[in-house]
């Protein structure tokens, strides 16, 4: 039986205050044009549907018509919360929608919500889960920390060692390495939400979402499937894929299928009159969403005179002997010196020249006039 692994939607997301929902539509598309040709009979969605607690009209709607688009294809769709999502309101219709087979982890009483799908194949629901909730129904127990509480929760959990037993879970989870983290991703101090793979032992496939690059957790059949598109700078190099399970039994397969974008993450260095000729910008998708890096000396207005070309640039940079000055410089700050002093060297770092004496004494004379509104 083929299984569609997807995660991390976070639809209604922008990317620099631009809405994504025209992207996040065209992969979506993409994944039920792969369903069609790989004749996947279930579809896997490991939580962060949405980008908000309370998402946006285009975003519901944006979900509302993949769900249905999966129905019209006699599919069985199961879905978990993540930690952007609501729960209460991604589960809202649950039980009507159970008819369509598409089923949504609901709030978690204690156990996991199990589906049989065929007779040798079982799924298992575990929304994101913090201890604090867990405690609730074990209070006996003294968690520690996540991996203690999830743990419980796997344990209380019975599977049939008959049977193909699948999980889907929205967890921070590591292997022997350290997992590879975007910028994108809410983390919490000091990363005390890690949990070992190992505690998934039972499960012959976790399909996990959380991490927004694609990647095994520990081994091949623990895995992250990653997010459907590039959230942040971080991911400019990652490729994202759709993952494609093949479950026969207890025997799992996958495959990875690359995602197409529709605009994509790049970032140019070079300098301005480059990126102004037609030389450069006319071998680009110029509507890509871009950081551009200037090695140039600093611009007035530079990102406003290139965005005539390029509409969507998400960051502009300048590196120059200037901007290295400024952050290599390993000067403490003096004290002693008077405020005058320090904007003084504030303006030679950002212009290179020392302040000529009109303006310093325009300073002195609104830094006076300053104290005395103090006072």
């Amino acid at each position: 039986m083929k299984i569609l692994h997807l995660g991390d939607l976070h639809l209604g997301k922008r990317l620099n205050d631009i809405l994504l929902t025209e992207n996040q539509e065209f992969v979506l598309n993409q994944a039920i044009e792969t369903i069609k040709e790989e004749n996947i009979k279930a579809v896997l969605i490991s939580g962060d549907v949405f980008d908000k607690q309370i998402p946006s009209i285009e975003a519901i709607n944006l979900f509302n018509n993949f769900l249905e688009k999966l129905n019209d294809l006699n599919l069985k769709v199961f879905i978990i919360s993540g930690n952007h999502d609501n729960i209460e309101r991604l589960s809202y219709l649950s039980s009507f929608l159970e008819k369509s087979n598409i089923y949504f982890s609901k709030n978690f009483d204690g156990k996991l919500q199990k589906y049989d799908i065929e007779e040798n194949i079982s799924i298992y629901l575990m929304p994101y889960l913090y201890p604090a909730v867990i405690r609730k129904f074990y209070p006996d127990d003294d968690f520690k920390n996540y991996n203690d509480a999830i743990k419980k929760v796997i344990e209380q959990t019975e599977t049939d060692k008959n049977k193909t037993n699948i999980l889907l879970a929205h967890q921070f989870v590591s292997g022997a390495d350290m997992p590879v983290l975007s910028e994108s991703e809410q983390k919490s101090v000091g990363l005390v939400d890690m949990i070992s793979y190992k505690i998934f032992d039972k499960f012959d496939y976790t399909a996990l979402g959380h991490l927004h690059c694609p990647q095994k957790a520990g081994r091949d059949t623990v895995r992250y499937s990653g997010s459907i598109l590039k959230y942040s700078l971080s991911e400019i190099n990652q490729k994202k894929v759709f993952t494609i399970i093949n479950a026969e039994n207890k025997k799992i397969e996958f495959k990875l299928k690359e995602i197409k974008f529709l605009q994509d993450i790049k970032q140019y260095k070079g300098k301005f009159k480059d990126f102004c000729s037609e030389e450069f910008y006319l071998k680009i998708n110029t509507k890509d969403f871009i950081h551009f890096i200037l090695q140039d000396e600093i611009i007035t207005d530079a990102k406003k005179e290139l965005s005539r070309i390029y509409p969507n640039i998400i960051l502009l940079e300048f590196d120059n002997d200037l901007t290295k000055k400024i952050y290599t410089s390993s000067r403490k700050i003096n004290c002693s010196k008077t405020p005058e002093e320090h904007f003084c060297d504030f303006y030679e770092y950002q212009t290179g020249q020392k302040l000529d004496d009109f303006n310093k004494k325009l300073l002195e004379k609104l830094i006076l006039k300053e104290d005395k509104c103090a006072l």
